[in-house]
């Protein structure tokens, strides 16, 4: 996204460095009007689906493409059952592991990762786990750099069960199934543009009130407070903390927040 400079310029680095590779910035849209905003990222759907196809030497077709969505679609639909299964039984699933089987998830083929989803959730409750009084908190602000295993298994310890979160939020970006039997770039330009997550990453000052996606997190998930985790200098987390405070803070919601350096844990 254009508002992180962090990732405006790293595209520019990987052109100086790897002039052998494919880089293309990747533009989203700001405007969530089909007409203009939805036009506009088809057109930058397709000049990408034309670039890969020139790469791999023939043209990315729909059917293809439409084959994908369905294995994709497949695949969020394992992870939604996954945090719902933890949301329901934190002591069960703890984070620390849904975390790691999240991250499997962004080097398989999403084939692999949606059966290693659907396996852990076959045996999970074959572990009884002991119930602890512990805090049910959503945490908010991981969507880019991810937090280090040992953050997470920190605040575990110190008494919390993660009932939800944006971590790897691709998996979760999109809220429900992408049409498989229509134009494809069309159809994924609609599901960005009106059923994707609320993030700091992405502009949108037209659907709904800012803090109503995480306010809608910690009523659904049944969390008692949220903890706001960001990576220092990310920007768009920290500039939309205050936001997102005070609408908990109209709510009634209690919260509390930290910064971490990614690579460390500090």
């Amino acid at each position: 996204p254009s508002i992180c400079d962090v990732i405006r310029n790293l595209s520019g680095m990987w052109q100086i460095l790897f002039k052998d590779k494919y880089v293309r910035y990747f533009d989203v849209p700001q405007n969530y009007e089909d007409a203009i905003g939805g036009r506009f990222y088809v057109q930058e759907l397709g000049v990408l689906r034309d670039d890969l196809g020139r790469l791999r030497g023939a043209p990315v077709t729909d059917a293809e493409l439409n084959a994908s969505i369905a294995v994709y679609n497949d695949n969020r639909a394992a992870v939604r059952d996954l945090y719902a299964y933890r949301a329901q039984k934190p002591w069960q699933a703890p984070t620390s592991e849904v975390y790691l089987l999240l991250r499997a998830g962004m080097v398989l083929p999403p084939e692999e990762h949606t059966q290693m989803v659907r396996d852990y959730l076959a045996c999970i409750d074959e572990l009884p786990r002991p119930k602890r009084d512990n805090a049910r908190v959503v945490i908010n602000g991981t969507f880019c750099e991810q937090p280090p295993l040992a953050l997470i298994k920190s605040i575990e310890m110190s008494g919390c069960y993660v009932v939800d979160d944006d971590f790897m939020l691709v998996t979760r970006w999109l809220l429900d199934d992408v049409p498989a039997d229509g134009n494809p770039l069309e159809e994924l330009s609609k599901a960005f543009l009106h059923r994707s997550a609320s993030t700091a990453a992405k502009y949108d000052a037209t659907r709904e009130e800012k803090g109503q996606f995480l306010l809608k997190q910690v009523k659904t998930r049944g969390a008692e407070g949220v903890v706001f985790a960001a990576p220092s200098f990310c920007d768009p987390a920290l500039l939309e903390r205050p936001m997102l405070q005070d609408v908990l803070a109209k709510h009634g919601v209690p919260y509390t927040a930290f910064k971490y350096a990614e690579n460390t844990g500090q």
